[in-house]
C-alpha cells in the first residue's frame, strides 16, 4: 500500500490539497508589487531570496472571489517550467498522508468542464479535499505571459 503527502490548504472555505512533492516552500503572505496589464488573477510579484516570484490568486484563478489578506494567508511556492511561481491561499491547514484507497480519481466529466487542474480528490474522513495539480493550473500560454510581464 502506498500514500502520498500532500499540503492541505483552504480556498474561501473550500478544502483543497497539493502534492507535497510539487510544493517547494510555504512562506507568510507578503505585500505584492503589482504590475500593470496582468491577468486578474495574478497578484504582483514579489522578491523571494532574490528571485522575481510572480504571485497567482487561486481563489480568483478557480473563480472563488478575492483572497482576504491576514495572518494566515500564505504563498505556496513551486516552479513551473524552471521558475518560481507563488500560489496565495487562505491558509495552509495541514500536511496530510493519504492511502491509495482514499483518493479517487476525478471523473472525466469534471476534467471536461475547464477542471484539468483537478487531478483527484481525497477523502479525510468525511470531508473530501480536491487535490490540484499545481503544474496545471496555468496554461503554457499564461505562463509566456507572466513571464513577459516579469521583464516588461
Amino acid at each position: 500500500m502506498s500514500e502520498i503527502q500532500i499540503a492541505v490548504f483552504t480556498l474561501n472555505g473550500e478544502l483543497c490539497g497539493a502534492d507535497s512533492s510539487q510544493v517547494k516552500q510555504i512562506i507568510k503572505y507578503q505585500e505584492v508589487a503589482k504590475i500593470p496589464k496582468m491577468p486578474k488573477f495574478l497578484d504582483g510579484i514579489i522578491n523571494w531570496r532574490g528571485n522575481v516570484v510572480p504571485i497567482v490568486s487561486l481563489n480568483k484563478r478557480f473563480e472563488l472571489g478575492e483572497t482576504e489578506i491576514n495572518k494566515k494567508t500564505k504563498i505556496i511556492l513551486t516552479t513551473l517550467n524552471g521558475k518560481y511561481v507563488g500560489f496565495t491561499v487562505n491558509d495552509v491547514v495541514e500536511l496530510l498522508k493519504l492511502a491509495d484507497e482514499d483518493i479517487e480519481i476525478v471523473p472525466d466529466i469534471v476534467q471536461k468542464a475547464g477542471n484539468s487542474y483537478v487531478k483527484s480528490v481525497g477523502k479525510k474522513g468525511d470531508k473530501l479535499v480536491s487535490i490540484i495539480d499545481l503544474d496545471k493550473v496555468l496554461a503554457d500560454n499564461e505562463i509566456k505571459k507572466i513571464e513577459k510581464l516579469k521583464t516588461e
